[in-house]
């Protein structure tokens, strides 16, 4: 098995969380349900929990993140506003960027560990002294 870095982002202030894993599932399952109830099920919440979870980032933030209009067939439909849109594809994009960094590290960590082994190898067959590869800043 290969070396994998792993990440998990959390963005907070001031001690209270703004977006992470779990918030950041709760509002995309919304977006793609249109419903609280939906998203609770999907994610395997109460709808009081993701109620009260949203309610609470909405009061840290001091802005709506949700917009709920009740009626027609569907017997109401729960909308991320421009605001929790634009939150989760912040995040969405900062995971990438993150991830990406991940992966460039993988490869640094994979030619380490590969050196290593080498160098492991030949001091087992008793060869010569060879330098252990060292990381220089770029």
């Amino acid at each position: 098995m290969g070396v994998r870095v792993k990440t998990r982002i959390w963005v907070d202030k001031e001690g209270h969380e703004l977006m992470g894993p779990g918030i950041y599932n709760i509002l995309k399952a919304l977006e793609e349900t249109g419903s609280i109830a939906s998203a609770a099920r999907r994610l395997g919440y109460s709808y009081k929990f993701i109620w009260t979870y949203i309610k609470k980032l909405e009061d840290v933030l001091g802005v709506p993140l949700v917009e709920s209009r009740r009626g027609g067939k569907e017997r109401g439909v729960t909308e991320l506003t421009e605001i929790g849109k634009l939150l989760l594809n912040y995040y969405e994009s900062m995971s990438r960027e993150v991830e990406q960094v991940a992966k460039t590290w993988e490869a640094k960590f994979s030619e380490l560990l590969s050196a290593l082994e080498q160098y492991k190898s030949e001091q087992a067959q008793g060869e010569g002294e060879e330098e252990i590869p060292y990381y220089e800043e770029e």
